[in-house]
């Protein structure tokens, strides 16, 4: 199995997250999409702190089908410069691990 990652992204509304989770899933470039609730992000933009309501969308998959989902995530986010960070698993159950390679695309 290639590396299995956890990707993250934020929307500003729920609506957007789920869009982006269904297109991920539909073409199974990820096994899983979290979409968890509503936060409070403050961040730098355009030279000044700003402040918005942001939905997380987590998305499990491996990192052989990151630059698809990347190229994907940049194609259709609303933002112009989305988060878009992945992060390596260093353990999990085999299990699970077995499950999430079964799921997405070979």
């Amino acid at each position: 199995m290639t590396t299995p990652i956890l990707i993250t992204t934020t929307f500003e509304n729920e609506q957007d997250a789920e869009k982006l989770a269904r297109m991920l899933l539909t073409r199974r470039l990820v096994a899983c999409a979290r979409i968890s609730a509503v936060g409070t992000s403050l961040y730098w933009w355009q030279g000044k702190i700003s402040e918005a309501q942001e939905y997380e969308l987590g998305l499990k998959s491996t990192l052989k089908l990151y630059p698809e989902i990347e190229a994907l995530i940049r194609a259709e986010h609303p933002y112009q410069t989305p988060e878009i960070v992945a992060t390596a698993y260093i353990a999990g159950s085999d299990a699970y691990l077995a499950w999430l390679e079964e799921e997405l695309r070979q």
